[in-house]
């Protein structure tokens, strides 16, 4: 049954960003800029604009506005992982960013929809991205299918953490993580010998655990040392692997004396409990560095020493490259490395 209205009155037409664009004299496509990305109109015109919604009392209809005008005013962030402090510090650098530019921020788990290609069909792009303008993934391991869907999207595209082969001529950011473990590995060595120093690293195909152990072997080959089996090990980036490893090196009788550099914070902090819970004294007994400085360097005791990564900064300047390669299809690729730095804290003092 469809509805009634009293007498004399009519339901009230809903105002449409045309009516908006008709009253500014302007076009929708100028409407939609001025709405979403102030700083790309003249001030004159975007107070006409505005004065117009504030008068036709018009309400912005995002995804009608989209289909008109082929720009959502939304950016998409695909990440290998929503959980953790490494990744929400990321999204809130990306997010503040996008927000001061006059963008909005769609977040996403990549496993699911970019995986390993089925068997028995194509690979599965979630739909939601199909709003945004532009995308920024973050690429962790070598993935020759991820590489080839992210590329079929159609989107102006940054990469985060990709090698050159999978960023394969698109914007990108990245970390050094070779000069922050090199700086890692020359504090660890002003009071210790060579076939004392270990690195404990995540997974064996991550890009940023190669980068550190790659760099771990190059800086003590360079002086001469050639590294044991045993001094350079893979598994997992949690505190239960870096307990494991702690408890193997107990078990051998190798802990005591070790200047551990672990891939992560959290790799350290379970070395450094099961150092203590063995009565070694930490940095007495057992040095300890880990990396991404994370809130948690801060929280254990003693404090963690660890290579500090710009992640903040990671999230904003992805979302700068994109605006700009939005505004700007024909510039050349760009690439944005940033520089880690090492915090000394008790964890490591010689």
């Amino acid at each position: 049954m469809g509805r009634s209205f009293a007498a004399g009155t009519r339901p009230r037409q809903a105002v449409s960003i045309q009516d908006v664009a008709d009253r500014a004299k302007v076009s929708i496509a100028t409407v939609s800029r001025a709405l979403n990305k102030p700083h790309m109109v003249s001030p004159d015109t975007g107070k006409r604009v505005l004065e117009a919604v504030e008068e036709l009392g018009y309400r912005p209809n995002r995804f009608a506005q989209a289909l008109m005008t082929r720009e959502s005013g939304v950016l998409g962030i695909a990440l290998p992982d929503l959980h953790g402090e490494f990744f929400s510090e990321l999204i809130r650098g990306a997010d503040a960013e996008a927000r001061a530019l006059g963008y909005h921020m769609l977040v996403s788990s990549i496993h699911d929809d970019l995986g390993p290609k089925p068997a028995d069909g194509p690979v599965r792009v979630s739909r939601a991205l199909g709003l945004i303008d532009g995308l920024i993934a973050m690429i962790t391991e070598p993935s020759s299918v991820l590489a080839t869907q992210l590329d079929a999207m159609g989107v102006p595209l940054v990469m985060i953490g990709a090698d050159d082969t999978d960023s394969n001529g698109h914007d990108s950011v990245s970390v050094d993580h070779a000069d922050g473990a090199r700086q890692a590995c020359e504090h660890l060595l002003e009071d210790a010998e060579p076939g004392s120093c270990y690195f404990v690293g995540g997974p064996r195909r991550n890009y940023d655990t190669l980068k550190r152990a790659g760099a771990f072997r190059a800086f003590f080959e360079s002086r001469g040392h050639t590294l044991r089996a045993d001094q350079v090990q893979f598994r997992d980036y949690t505190i239960e692997w870096g307990g494991a490893w702690a408890q193997e090196m107990i078990e051998r009788d190798a802990l005591a004396g070790a200047c551990v550099f672990c891939a992560n914070d959290e790799i350290a902090c379970g070395v450094l409990r099961i150092g203590r819970d063995a009565g070694l004294d930490v940095p007495g007994d057992l040095r300890i560095v880990g990396y991404d400085g994370t809130r948690l360097s801060q929280l254990v005791r003693p404090r963690l020493s660890t290579v500090a990564v710009p992640v903040d900064e990671l999230g904003r300047s992805a979302v700068r490259l994109l605006i700009e390669r939005l505004n700007e299809p024909d510039l050349p690729p760009r690439k944005i490395v940033l520089s880690p730095s090492l915090l000394v804290h008790e964890s490591s003092s010689p």
